[in-house]
Protein backbone atom coordinates (compact mmCIF):
# COMPACT_ATOMS: atom_id res chain seq x y z
CA UNK A 1 0.00 0.00 0.00
CA UNK A 2 2.98 2.44 0.84
CA UNK A 3 6.42 3.12 -0.17
CA UNK A 4 8.48 0.62 0.61
CA UNK A 5 10.43 3.48 2.49
CA UNK A 6 7.85 4.60 4.36
CA UNK A 7 8.96 4.66 8.29
CA UNK A 8 6.73 6.49 10.78
CA UNK A 9 8.96 8.72 13.06
CA UNK A 10 8.44 7.18 16.04
CA UNK A 11 7.48 9.97 19.48
CA UNK A 12 10.41 8.87 21.25
CA UNK A 13 12.99 9.59 18.03
CA UNK A 14 10.84 12.84 17.68
CA UNK A 15 11.76 13.67 20.95
CA UNK A 16 15.34 12.59 20.20
CA UNK A 17 15.66 15.25 17.43
CA UNK A 18 15.11 18.19 20.22
CA UNK A 19 12.91 19.97 17.58
CA UNK A 20 12.19 24.02 18.54
CA UNK A 21 8.22 24.20 17.16
CA UNK A 22 7.30 27.53 19.12
CA UNK A 23 5.17 30.26 16.96
CA UNK A 24 7.14 29.08 13.79
CA UNK A 25 6.02 27.86 10.43
CA UNK A 26 7.32 24.96 9.25
CA UNK A 27 7.94 22.20 6.56
CA UNK A 28 7.60 18.33 6.78
CA UNK A 29 8.79 17.16 3.13
CA UNK A 30 8.24 13.94 4.07
CA UNK A 31 5.11 13.61 5.77
CA UNK A 32 4.10 10.26 5.91
CA UNK A 33 0.59 9.98 8.37
CA UNK A 34 1.94 12.97 9.98
CA UNK A 35 3.72 12.03 13.50
CA UNK A 36 6.62 14.75 12.87
CA UNK A 37 3.30 17.08 12.02
CA UNK A 38 1.44 16.24 14.93
CA UNK A 39 4.35 17.21 17.06
CA UNK A 40 5.15 20.50 15.55
CA UNK A 41 1.06 21.21 16.18
CA UNK A 42 0.87 20.08 19.62
CA UNK A 43 4.59 21.90 20.81
CA UNK A 44 3.29 25.70 19.42
CA UNK A 45 3.98 25.61 15.66
CA UNK A 46 2.49 28.82 14.12
CA UNK A 47 1.62 26.51 10.53
CA UNK A 48 3.08 23.41 9.36
CA UNK A 49 3.31 22.94 5.45
CA UNK A 50 3.97 19.29 4.41
CA UNK A 51 4.81 17.16 1.18
CA UNK A 52 3.73 13.52 0.51
CA UNK A 53 3.59 11.80 -2.57
CA UNK A 54 1.53 8.63 -1.24
CA UNK A 55 -1.92 9.89 -2.24
CA UNK A 56 -3.77 7.80 0.16
CA UNK A 57 -1.18 9.17 3.20
CA UNK A 58 -2.00 12.88 1.40
CA UNK A 59 -5.50 12.29 2.30
CA UNK A 60 -4.18 11.47 6.29
CA UNK A 61 -2.07 14.72 6.72
CA UNK A 62 -4.27 17.23 4.58
CA UNK A 63 -6.58 16.93 7.51
CA UNK A 64 -3.63 18.51 10.08
CA UNK A 65 -1.26 20.67 7.68
CA UNK A 66 -1.15 22.85 4.33
CA UNK A 67 -0.74 20.06 1.87
CA UNK A 68 1.74 22.52 -0.92
CA UNK A 69 3.11 19.27 -2.96
CA UNK A 70 3.73 15.28 -3.74
CA UNK A 71 6.91 15.59 -4.52
CA UNK A 72 10.12 16.93 -2.45
CA UNK A 73 12.38 17.39 -5.63
CA UNK A 74 9.61 19.78 -7.24
CA UNK A 75 9.48 22.19 -4.56
CA UNK A 76 10.98 25.39 -5.04
CA UNK A 77 12.10 28.38 -3.08
CA UNK A 78 9.43 30.85 -3.81
CA UNK A 79 7.17 28.17 -2.43
CA UNK A 80 8.07 28.07 1.00
CA UNK A 81 10.64 31.42 1.24
CA UNK A 82 8.30 32.41 4.16
CA UNK A 83 9.24 29.33 6.85
CA UNK A 84 11.15 28.87 9.91
CA UNK A 85 12.15 25.29 9.77
CA UNK A 86 12.14 21.97 7.44
CA UNK A 87 11.75 18.83 9.99
CA UNK A 88 12.26 15.74 8.32
CA UNK A 89 12.77 11.82 7.92
CA UNK A 90 13.66 11.10 4.30
CA UNK A 91 14.08 7.95 3.12
CA UNK A 92 17.80 6.81 3.93
CA UNK A 93 18.55 5.23 0.69
CA UNK A 94 19.23 8.59 -0.55
CA UNK A 95 18.78 10.81 2.24
CA UNK A 96 22.12 12.91 0.97
CA UNK A 97 19.87 14.24 -2.43
CA UNK A 98 17.05 15.34 0.35
CA UNK A 99 19.60 17.11 2.81
CA UNK A 100 21.14 18.83 -0.44
CA UNK A 101 17.46 20.08 -1.48
CA UNK A 102 16.06 20.78 1.86
CA UNK A 103 19.50 23.60 1.93
CA UNK A 104 19.20 24.66 -1.52
CA UNK A 105 15.76 25.88 -1.44
CA UNK A 106 15.28 27.12 2.25
CA UNK A 107 15.32 30.41 3.14
CA UNK A 108 17.92 32.20 4.53
CA UNK A 109 17.86 31.93 8.60
CA UNK A 110 16.05 28.59 8.25
CA UNK A 111 16.83 25.69 10.49
CA UNK A 112 16.99 22.16 8.86
CA UNK A 113 16.60 19.32 11.10
CA UNK A 114 17.57 15.58 9.43
CA UNK A 115 17.16 12.01 10.95
CA UNK A 116 19.38 10.10 8.49
CA UNK A 117 21.49 7.03 8.12
CA UNK A 118 24.91 7.53 10.19
CA UNK A 119 27.27 6.40 7.76
CA UNK A 120 26.23 9.61 5.48
CA UNK A 121 27.26 12.13 8.52
CA UNK A 122 30.39 9.74 9.18
CA UNK A 123 31.72 10.24 5.64
CA UNK A 124 33.11 13.92 6.11
CA UNK A 125 34.21 14.24 2.57
CA UNK A 126 30.91 14.55 1.25
CA UNK A 127 28.86 17.57 0.31
CA UNK A 128 26.54 16.94 3.65
CA UNK A 129 29.63 16.39 5.64
CA UNK A 130 30.95 19.87 4.33
CA UNK A 131 27.83 21.60 5.23
CA UNK A 132 27.71 20.14 8.65
CA UNK A 133 30.89 21.29 9.78
CA UNK A 134 30.48 24.59 8.58
CA UNK A 135 26.90 25.28 9.64
CA UNK A 136 25.71 22.80 11.87
CA UNK A 137 26.26 19.76 14.13
CA UNK A 138 25.18 15.81 14.24
CA UNK A 139 24.47 13.42 17.03
CA UNK A 140 24.78 9.19 16.80
CA UNK A 141 20.96 7.81 17.76
CA UNK A 142 21.94 4.28 16.93
CA UNK A 143 19.42 1.86 15.99
CA UNK A 144 16.79 4.10 17.78
CA UNK A 145 13.82 2.20 15.32
CA UNK A 146 13.84 -0.67 16.83
CA UNK A 147 10.54 -0.36 18.48
CA UNK A 148 8.63 1.62 15.44
CA UNK A 149 6.10 0.48 13.73
CA UNK A 150 8.51 -0.45 10.98
CA UNK A 151 12.39 -1.20 11.70
CA UNK A 152 14.93 -0.09 10.14
CA UNK A 153 17.69 -2.14 11.62
CA UNK A 154 20.48 0.75 10.43
CA UNK A 155 22.59 2.97 12.92
CA UNK A 156 20.55 6.33 12.81
CA UNK A 157 22.28 9.81 13.14
CA UNK A 158 20.71 13.30 13.15
CA UNK A 159 21.62 16.69 11.99
CA UNK A 160 20.98 19.89 12.20
CA UNK A 161 21.60 22.74 9.86
CA UNK A 162 21.33 26.48 10.27
CA UNK A 163 21.38 28.83 6.78
CA UNK A 164 23.09 32.00 7.31
CA UNK A 165 21.01 35.09 6.57
CA UNK A 166 23.13 37.70 4.79
CA UNK A 167 22.46 41.50 4.08
CA UNK A 168 19.06 42.39 2.60
CA UNK A 169 18.77 45.59 0.20
CA UNK A 170 14.97 45.22 0.19
CA UNK A 171 13.31 47.27 2.78
CA UNK A 172 9.45 46.67 2.40
CA UNK A 173 8.84 50.00 4.84
CA UNK A 174 6.07 52.80 3.48
CA UNK A 175 3.47 50.96 2.38
CA UNK A 176 -0.32 52.07 2.87
CA UNK A 177 -2.30 50.52 5.11
CA UNK A 178 -5.85 51.96 4.39
CA UNK A 179 -8.17 52.06 1.29
CA UNK A 180 -8.26 54.83 -1.05
CA UNK A 181 -11.23 55.04 -2.95
CA UNK A 182 -8.99 56.88 -5.20
CA UNK A 183 -5.25 56.52 -6.29
CA UNK A 184 -3.00 57.92 -8.31
CA UNK A 185 -0.24 56.31 -9.83
CA UNK A 186 2.38 57.52 -12.48
CA UNK A 187 4.77 56.64 -14.36
CA UNK A 188 5.63 52.98 -14.67
CA UNK A 189 2.19 51.07 -15.93
CA UNK A 190 -0.67 52.43 -17.57
CA UNK A 191 -2.93 53.66 -14.92
CA UNK A 192 -6.30 51.88 -16.40
CA UNK A 193 -4.02 48.71 -16.31
CA UNK A 194 -3.56 48.92 -12.78
CA UNK A 195 -6.83 50.01 -11.80
CA UNK A 196 -8.20 47.03 -13.49
CA UNK A 197 -5.94 44.11 -11.98
CA UNK A 198 -6.91 45.63 -8.62
CA UNK A 199 -10.43 45.54 -9.28
CA UNK A 200 -10.17 42.17 -10.56
CA UNK A 201 -8.32 41.11 -7.18
CA UNK A 202 -11.36 42.68 -5.26
CA UNK A 203 -13.98 41.58 -7.04
CA UNK A 204 -12.12 37.67 -6.84
CA UNK A 205 -12.51 38.44 -3.05
CA UNK A 206 -15.79 39.34 -2.58
CA UNK A 207 -16.91 36.52 -4.80
CA UNK A 208 -15.27 34.37 -2.55
CA UNK A 209 -17.24 35.95 0.40
CA UNK A 210 -20.52 35.75 -1.19
CA UNK A 211 -19.63 31.64 -1.74
CA UNK A 212 -18.93 31.20 2.15
CA UNK A 213 -22.28 33.17 2.78
CA UNK A 214 -24.04 30.69 0.57
CA UNK A 215 -22.11 27.85 2.39
CA UNK A 216 -22.80 29.08 5.69
CA UNK A 217 -26.41 29.84 4.94
CA UNK A 218 -26.90 25.98 3.43
CA UNK A 219 -25.54 24.56 7.02
CA UNK A 220 -28.24 26.89 8.98
CA UNK A 221 -30.57 25.54 7.06
CA UNK A 222 -29.58 21.60 7.58
CA UNK A 223 -28.13 21.83 11.09
CA UNK A 224 -32.74 21.82 11.80
CA UNK A 225 -32.11 17.92 10.92
CA UNK A 226 -28.75 17.33 12.20
CA UNK A 227 -26.51 17.61 9.76
CA UNK A 228 -23.58 20.19 9.23
CA UNK A 229 -19.91 20.97 8.44
CA UNK A 230 -20.58 21.74 5.06
CA UNK A 231 -16.94 23.49 3.99
CA UNK A 232 -15.95 25.71 1.02
CA UNK A 233 -12.69 24.09 -0.73
CA UNK A 234 -11.60 25.38 -3.79
CA UNK A 235 -8.81 23.50 -6.26
CA UNK A 236 -6.41 25.37 -7.68
CA UNK A 237 -3.02 23.14 -8.13
CA UNK A 238 -3.70 22.70 -3.67
CA UNK A 239 -6.87 22.86 -2.19
CA UNK A 240 -7.87 26.17 -0.40
CA UNK A 241 -10.05 26.53 2.63
CA UNK A 242 -10.04 29.86 3.99
CA UNK A 243 -9.99 33.21 2.73
CA UNK A 244 -6.21 34.14 3.46
CA UNK A 245 -5.02 31.19 1.54
CA UNK A 246 -7.26 32.54 -1.46
CA UNK A 247 -6.14 36.15 -0.37
CA UNK A 248 -2.33 35.07 -0.69
CA UNK A 249 -2.77 32.98 -3.80
CA UNK A 250 -4.39 35.66 -5.80
CA UNK A 251 -1.97 38.10 -4.73
CA UNK A 252 1.19 36.33 -5.72
CA UNK A 253 -0.75 35.41 -9.39
CA UNK A 254 -1.23 39.21 -9.46
CA UNK A 255 2.39 40.13 -8.55
CA UNK A 256 3.76 37.52 -11.56
CA UNK A 257 1.07 38.93 -13.75
CA UNK A 258 2.67 42.86 -13.06
CA UNK A 259 6.47 41.14 -13.72
CA UNK A 260 5.54 39.09 -16.66
CA UNK A 261 3.39 43.01 -18.25
CA UNK A 262 7.16 45.37 -17.07
CA UNK A 263 8.82 42.30 -18.43
CA UNK A 264 10.75 42.36 -15.15
CA UNK A 265 12.90 39.09 -15.39
CA UNK A 266 15.92 41.24 -16.20
CA UNK A 267 15.91 43.21 -13.03
CA UNK A 268 14.37 40.63 -10.39
CA UNK A 269 16.90 37.92 -9.39
CA UNK A 270 16.33 34.80 -7.17
CA UNK A 271 16.91 36.79 -4.13
CA UNK A 272 14.63 39.46 -5.25
CA UNK A 273 11.65 37.15 -5.67
CA UNK A 274 12.40 35.34 -2.63
CA UNK A 275 12.19 38.57 -0.24
CA UNK A 276 8.56 39.60 -2.62
CA UNK A 277 7.20 36.39 -2.01
CA UNK A 278 7.86 36.02 1.98
CA UNK A 279 6.50 39.65 1.80
CA UNK A 280 3.50 38.04 0.54
CA UNK A 281 3.42 35.29 2.75
CA UNK A 282 3.71 37.25 5.93
CA UNK A 283 2.59 40.80 5.14
CA UNK A 284 -1.13 39.59 4.39
CA UNK A 285 -3.02 42.60 6.03
CA UNK A 286 -0.96 45.18 3.68
CA UNK A 287 -3.78 45.79 1.09
CA UNK A 288 -3.78 45.02 -2.39
CA UNK A 289 -3.95 48.52 -3.83
CA UNK A 290 -2.68 50.78 -6.81
CA UNK A 291 -0.55 52.71 -4.66
CA UNK A 292 1.11 49.82 -2.58
CA UNK A 293 1.55 47.72 -5.96
CA UNK A 294 3.74 51.25 -6.85
CA UNK A 295 5.48 50.96 -4.03
CA UNK A 296 6.50 47.42 -4.66
CA UNK A 297 7.84 48.40 -8.43
CA UNK A 298 9.42 52.22 -7.36
CA UNK A 299 11.53 49.62 -4.61
CA UNK A 300 12.18 47.26 -7.36
CA UNK A 301 13.27 49.82 -9.65
CA UNK A 302 14.65 51.74 -6.74
CA UNK A 303 16.88 49.48 -5.61
CA UNK A 304 18.20 47.48 -8.80
CA UNK A 305 21.77 48.27 -8.26
CA UNK A 306 22.11 47.04 -4.55
CA UNK A 307 19.72 43.85 -6.00
CA UNK A 308 22.34 43.10 -8.61
CA UNK A 309 25.60 43.51 -6.30
CA UNK A 310 24.30 41.01 -4.15
CA UNK A 311 23.11 38.95 -6.87
CA UNK A 312 26.98 39.33 -7.62
CA UNK A 313 28.41 38.61 -4.48
CA UNK A 314 26.11 35.66 -3.40
CA UNK A 315 26.37 33.95 -6.81
CA UNK A 316 30.71 34.10 -7.01
CA UNK A 317 30.76 32.98 -3.64
CA UNK A 318 28.24 30.09 -3.52
CA UNK A 319 30.21 28.85 -7.06
CA UNK A 320 33.66 28.93 -5.41
CA UNK A 321 33.45 28.49 -1.46
CA UNK A 322 33.73 24.67 -1.75
CA UNK A 323 35.06 23.69 -5.27
CA UNK A 324 39.28 24.92 -5.87
CA UNK A 325 38.48 24.63 -9.91
CA UNK A 326 36.15 27.77 -9.58
CA UNK A 327 38.73 29.56 -7.93
CA UNK A 328 41.35 31.89 -9.28
CA UNK A 329 43.94 32.86 -7.75
CA UNK A 330 44.08 36.58 -7.51
CA UNK A 331 48.66 37.42 -6.27
CA UNK A 332 48.45 39.84 -3.31
CA UNK A 333 45.07 38.53 -1.58
CA UNK A 334 45.36 38.11 2.02
CA UNK A 335 41.67 36.51 3.01
CA UNK A 336 39.57 33.94 2.02
CA UNK A 337 37.01 36.48 2.25
CA UNK A 338 36.23 35.34 -1.55
CA UNK A 339 37.52 34.35 -4.40
CA UNK A 340 37.40 35.31 -8.10
CA UNK A 341 35.18 33.23 -10.28
CA UNK A 342 37.92 31.36 -12.95
CA UNK A 343 37.72 31.77 -16.49
CA UNK A 344 36.21 27.96 -16.68
CA UNK A 345 33.62 26.29 -13.45
CA UNK A 346 32.09 24.02 -12.97
CA UNK A 347 28.01 24.02 -11.88
CA UNK A 348 26.85 20.93 -10.32
CA UNK A 349 23.43 19.31 -9.58
CA UNK A 350 22.02 21.06 -12.58
CA UNK A 351 21.72 18.18 -15.50
CA UNK A 352 18.94 15.00 -14.71
CA UNK A 353 18.56 11.65 -16.37
CA UNK A 354 14.40 11.84 -17.23
CA UNK A 355 13.02 8.34 -18.89
CA UNK A 356 10.52 10.43 -20.63
CA UNK A 357 12.59 13.36 -21.97
CA UNK A 358 15.87 12.19 -22.01
CA UNK A 359 18.95 14.05 -20.78
CA UNK A 360 18.00 17.63 -19.50
CA UNK A 361 18.30 20.68 -17.41
CA UNK A 362 17.12 19.83 -14.10
CA UNK A 363 14.27 22.24 -13.38
CA UNK A 364 14.30 21.82 -9.70
CA UNK A 365 18.03 22.83 -9.30
CA UNK A 366 19.34 25.86 -7.01
CA UNK A 367 21.76 26.28 -8.75
CA UNK A 368 20.05 26.45 -11.78
CA UNK A 369 18.76 30.19 -10.33
CA UNK A 370 22.33 30.89 -9.26
CA UNK A 371 23.92 30.52 -13.20
CA UNK A 372 20.84 32.83 -14.07
CA UNK A 373 21.20 35.36 -11.38
CA UNK A 374 24.96 35.30 -12.36
CA UNK A 375 23.83 35.83 -16.64
CA UNK A 376 21.36 39.22 -15.21
CA UNK A 377 23.99 40.96 -13.69
CA UNK A 378 26.56 40.21 -16.42
CA UNK A 379 24.13 41.92 -18.75
CA UNK A 380 23.74 44.61 -16.38
CA UNK A 381 27.96 44.92 -16.27
CA UNK A 382 28.43 44.52 -19.75
CA UNK A 383 24.46 46.72 -20.76
CA UNK A 384 23.47 43.33 -22.62
CA UNK A 385 18.89 42.84 -23.01
CA UNK A 386 18.96 40.10 -20.88
CA UNK A 387 15.75 38.21 -23.03
CA UNK A 388 18.64 38.41 -26.02
CA UNK A 389 20.06 35.18 -23.55
CA UNK A 390 17.31 34.09 -21.08
CA UNK A 391 17.49 31.21 -18.78
CA UNK A 392 19.42 28.33 -18.70
CA UNK A 393 16.12 26.00 -18.96
CA UNK A 394 14.65 28.34 -21.73
CA UNK A 395 18.12 27.53 -23.44
CA UNK A 396 17.27 23.62 -23.15
CA UNK A 397 13.55 24.42 -24.19
CA UNK A 398 12.75 23.63 -28.16
CA UNK A 399 9.82 26.19 -29.10
CA UNK A 400 9.12 24.71 -32.24
CA UNK A 401 8.34 21.19 -30.94
CA UNK A 402 6.82 22.79 -27.44
CA UNK A 403 8.94 20.43 -25.70
CA UNK A 404 12.60 20.27 -24.16
CA UNK A 405 15.29 19.08 -26.39
CA UNK A 406 18.03 15.96 -25.86
CA UNK A 407 20.90 17.46 -24.70
CA UNK A 408 24.10 15.47 -26.08
CA UNK A 409 26.71 14.73 -22.92
CA UNK A 410 29.82 15.76 -23.35
CA UNK A 411 29.53 17.92 -25.81
CA UNK A 412 29.85 21.89 -25.93
CA UNK A 413 27.23 24.52 -26.79
CA UNK A 414 27.45 27.79 -26.67
CA UNK A 415 24.61 30.07 -24.39
CA UNK A 416 24.62 33.77 -24.41
CA UNK A 417 28.56 34.89 -22.24
CA UNK A 418 29.30 31.09 -22.34
CA UNK A 419 30.36 27.67 -23.64
CA UNK A 420 28.46 24.79 -21.53
CA UNK A 421 29.34 21.22 -21.50
CA UNK A 422 26.90 18.81 -19.41
CA UNK A 423 28.12 15.55 -18.16
CA UNK A 424 25.68 12.31 -16.84
CA UNK A 425 26.93 12.58 -13.61
CA UNK A 426 24.52 16.22 -13.41
CA UNK A 427 27.47 18.84 -13.59
CA UNK A 428 27.68 21.57 -16.03
CA UNK A 429 31.36 23.20 -17.69
CA UNK A 430 31.54 26.87 -17.81
CA UNK A 431 33.35 28.87 -20.09
CA UNK A 432 33.84 32.43 -20.70
CA UNK A 433 33.49 32.77 -24.50
CA UNK A 434 34.81 36.94 -24.45
CA UNK A 435 38.16 37.46 -21.56
CA UNK A 436 36.75 40.74 -21.37
CA UNK A 437 33.61 39.92 -20.05
CA UNK A 438 35.14 37.51 -17.33
CA UNK A 439 37.46 40.71 -16.43
CA UNK A 440 34.67 42.92 -16.15
CA UNK A 441 32.30 41.14 -13.85
CA UNK A 442 35.75 39.82 -11.35
CA UNK A 443 36.39 43.76 -11.86
CA UNK A 444 32.54 44.11 -10.19
CA UNK A 445 32.91 41.76 -8.02
CA UNK A 446 37.00 42.81 -6.41
CA UNK A 447 35.47 45.81 -5.89
CA UNK A 448 32.72 44.92 -4.13
CA UNK A 449 34.78 42.60 -1.56
CA UNK A 450 37.24 45.52 -1.36
CA UNK A 451 39.87 44.59 -3.55
CA UNK A 452 41.20 45.59 -7.07
CA UNK A 453 41.77 42.98 -10.17
CA UNK A 454 45.38 43.63 -12.07
CA UNK A 455 45.23 44.98 -15.35
CA UNK A 456 47.40 42.12 -16.44
CA UNK A 457 44.46 40.09 -16.34
CA UNK A 458 42.28 41.86 -18.82
CA UNK A 459 45.19 40.53 -21.22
Amino acid sequence: MFHPEFYPTPPEVIEMMQLDCQNRIILEPHAGKGNIVDYCLQNGAKEVLSIEINKDLQEIVKQKSSLIGEDFFLCTPDQISHIDAIFMNPPFSNADRHILHAWEIAPEGCEIVSLCNWTLIDRSNNRVGRLISEYGSANYLGDCFTDAERKTGVEVGILKLHKPISKSDFDFDGFFMEEDEEEQGIGIMQYNEIRALVNRYVGTMKAFDAMKEQIDSVNSMISQIGMSNISLIIGHEKDVTSKQQFSKIIQKKSWNYIFGKMNMDKYVTSGVMKDINKFVETQEKVPFTMRNIYRMLHIIVGTRQQTFDRALEEAIDNFTRHTNENRFGVEGWKTNAGFMLNKKFIVEGIMETMSYMGFNVRHSSYNLSRIDDLVKVICNITATDYNSIGSLYRFNYDKNHNKMFVIEPNTWYEWGFFEVKFFKKGTMHVKFKNVDTWYRLNKAYGELKGFTLSEQYKK
